[in-house]
C-alpha cells in the first residue's frame, strides 16, 4: 500500500512540479518559436465552442509545454548523433549537415517536388497559364511597363548531391515546375522564368544557399537579382567583376534552429560583396512589420535609372532587398499577402516582378485571387 502511495505521489508530482517550476522560472529558458509556423493560442471559452475546448486546448499546451524547447532539443541531439536520423519533422539532414525544408501539406508539398510525384498535368498548366496571363494583362492595363514572374527554385533542386539517399526520387523526367516552365515558353508570351537552370550554372563555383537555412545567401541573391536587372533593364554586373569576400562569423538559419541545433551547426559562412554601386547610395522607409519581417519597404536612390520598381512575392523577395535598390531610384518590395491596389495606386511602378519559391506555389496557382480579387473584392 505505501509503495502504491508513493507511485502515485510521484506521478502526481511528475505532472504538477514542471508547471510550478516553469512558472517561476520560465524566463531563463528558450521560448522562442522554433517552428515554421504560428503556434496555437489559448482557446476562447465560451458556451458555443464548449466542445471544441477540449481539442484546442490540447493543441495549446503541445505548443507550450513547460521545457519544450530543451525537451525537444535534447531528442534531436540524440536522434542525430547516435541513430543519425536523417529527417526530423520537415527537416532533412543531407552530406555534410546540409539541411533542407521538405514539408509535405496542402498548397506546400516540397517532398512531392523532390520526388518527383505532383507533375501538373497539362489541363492544369493550361489554368494556371491562364490565371499569370489574367494578371500580366491586369497590370499593363493600370500602366506597367513591364511584368515578369520568377520562380526560385528550392534548395534541393540546386544541391541534390547532398540530399541523402531518402527520401528517393521516385517520378522520372521533369519535376513539376520544370514541367511547367517548358509550357509557359511554348505556349504563353508571359515574361516567365524558372530560374533553376541560371542558377545551376553558377552553383558549382559559388555556394549560392546558406547550409542551414531555407533561403539563398548573398552570393545567390545577388546572382538572381542580376539576371533580373538584365531581363529588365538589358544591364548587368556579372559577379565575376565585383569583389567577394567570406565572412568570419556563423551563418545560423531557420532549420538548424527547427532541429534545435542552431548553436552547434556553426560552420557555414556568408559572403560579403564590395564595388557593384559605387557611387550609388540609398535610404529606406519600413511602413509595416508583422513578426519581425518588414511586409512593405520602400527605398530610394541616386541610381541613373530614374523609374520605379515594385517587387512583390514570398520571403525569396528578400534576398533582393541588398541590391535591387542600387538599380532603380525608386524600388518598392511588398509581401504577396499583403499587396494591393491603392499600393499600385500610390507608387505607380514602371515595372513588376514578382517572385515566389518553387516549393510552395499557392501563390500562383491562385495568382488572381491574390492581385486582382483581393483588390476589386
Amino acid at each position: 500500500m505505501k509503495k502504491q502511495k508513493v507511485l502515485i505521489a510521484l506521478f502526481v508530482g511528475s505532472l504538477v512540479l514542471p508547471n510550478l517550476i516553469w512558472a517561476g522560472f520560465s524566463g531563463y529558458f528558450n521560448t522562442e518559436n522554433n517552428e515554421n509556423r504560428e503556434l496555437a493560442s489559448f482557446p476562447q471559452v465560451s458556451r458555443a465552442s464548449l466542445g471544441d475546448f477540449p481539442s484546442q486546448f490540447e493543441a495549446f499546451y503541445k505548443d507550450h509545454v513547460p521545457f519544450k524547447n530543451a525537451l525537444v532539443n535534447f531528442n534531436n541531439f540524440i536522434d542525430t548523433e547516435f541513430f543519425q536520423t536523417t529527417k526530423i519533422g520537415d527537416v532533412v539532414i543531407g552530406e555534410d549537415n546540409w539541411l533542407f525544408y521538405l514539408p509535405s501539406k496542402d498548397g506546400e508539398n516540397a517532398m512531392a517536388d523532390y520526388q518527383k510525384t505532383n507533375v501538373y498535368s497539362l489541363e492544369q498548366s493550361a489554368e494556371i497559364a491562364a490565371k499569370i496571363e489574367k494578371v500580366r494583362d491586369w497590370f499593363l492595363d493600370k500602366g506597367v511597363g513591364q511584368f515578369h514572374y520568377y520562380v526560385a527554385p528550392s534548395k534541393e533542386t540546386i544541391y541534390s548531391e547532398y540530399m541523402p539517399d531518402k527520401p528517393e526520387v521516385i517520378g522520372v523526367g521533369d519535376s513539376r515546375m520544370e514541367t511547367f516552365a517548358r509550357y509557359m515558353e511554348e505556349n504563353s508570351d508571359v515574361e516567365f522564368d524558372f530560374l533553376a537552370d541560371y542558377l545551376e550554372k553558377y552553383s558549382e563555383k559559388y555556394q549560392l544557399f546558406r547550409k542551414y537555412d531555407t533561403h539563398m545567401n548573398n552570393l545567390g541573391g545577388y546572382i538572381t537579382n542580376e539576371k533580373i536587372v538584365e531581363d529588365l533593364t538589358g544591364e548587368c554586373l556579372p559577379i565575376e567583376a565585383i569583389q567577394v569576400m567570406m565572412g568570419t562569423n556563423p551563418c545560423r538559419g531557420d532549420l538548424s534552429r527547427m532541429i534545435g541545433r542552431y548553436k552547434e551547426l556553426d560552420d557555414d559562412r556568408e559572403y560579403g560583396l564590395d564595388h557593384f554601386h559605387d557611387g550609388v547610395r540609398y535610404k529606406v522607409r519600413k511602413e509595416k512589420s508583422e513578426g519581425g519581417e518588414e511586409i512593405l519597404k520602400v527605398f530610394k536612390s541616386n541610381s541613373s535609372n530614374e523609374k520605379t520598381l515594385m517587387v512583390i512575392g514570398d520571403s525569396f523577395r528578400l534576398r533582393l532587398e541588398k541590391y535591387m535598390p542600387y538599380r532603380y531610384q525608386k524600388t518598392v518590395f511588398v509581401r504577396i499577402d499583403d499587396f494591393n491596389q491603392e499600393l499600385l495606386e500610390k507608387y505607380m511602378p514602371n515595372d513588376v516582378i514578382l517572385i515566389t519559391v518553387e516549393r510552395d506555389q499557392r501563390y500562383m496557382e491562385n495568382l488572381d485571387s491574390y492581385i486582382i480579387q483581393a483588390e476589386e473584392g
